[in-house]
């Protein structure tokens, strides 16, 4: 008589299901890499704000907002000049009157919180950078002002 307890390894009924060999199914590997690509880009902090080179000025205190990728660059005219290139979104504006117009345009698509920000080199005068805030607020563009945190000081000092 065969004992009703089985041992380890045995088992009472026999199952149906057999194993399969070969490749795993790819269509929930690519699933994975989808999802976890969707999450990085969702989570991703990193910016490009813009490839026109600025140097901007140091401030001491640091603030953040959240706002789409309209930008104003100020650069100074090569050669040394006294005038003012104008970029909005990489483009360059002629002048100021152009970028009433590209700000007005752009309140015409967004019509509720537009901001932008402006980025100045600090070779510009604050008198350049104030025309360009004029030009926004007559808009109704909110608008502020890149500026960079001063690199801290992390040598470390030994005493004898």
């Amino acid at each position: 008589m065969k004992s009703p307890v089985t041992g380890f390894g045995q088992r009472r009924y026999r199952t149906r299901l057999q194993y399969r060999s070969g490749w795993p199914e790819l269509t929930a590997l690519a699933d994975i890499l989808f999802l976890s690509l969707l999450f990085f880009v969702i989570a991703s902090t990193s910016v490009r704000v813009s490839g026109i080179e600025v140097k901007l000025p140091e401030a001491d205190t640091l603030s953040s907002a959240v706002l789409e990728r309209h930008v104003v660059s100020l650069t100074p005219v090569a050669g040394g000049g006294t005038g003012v290139n104008i970029y909005f979104r990489e483009k360059r504006c002629g002048d100021l009157g152009d970028l009433r117009q590209e700000l007005a345009e752009l309140r015409r698509r967004h019509a509720d919180d537009v901001k932008v920000i402006i980025r100045a080199d600090r070779r510009i005068p604050f008198e350049e950078v104030a025309r360009v805030m004029d030009a926004a607020k007559a808009e109704k563009v909110a608008c502020f002002i890149a500026v960079k945190v001063p690199e801290e000081d992390i040598s470390t000092t030994f005493e004898k």
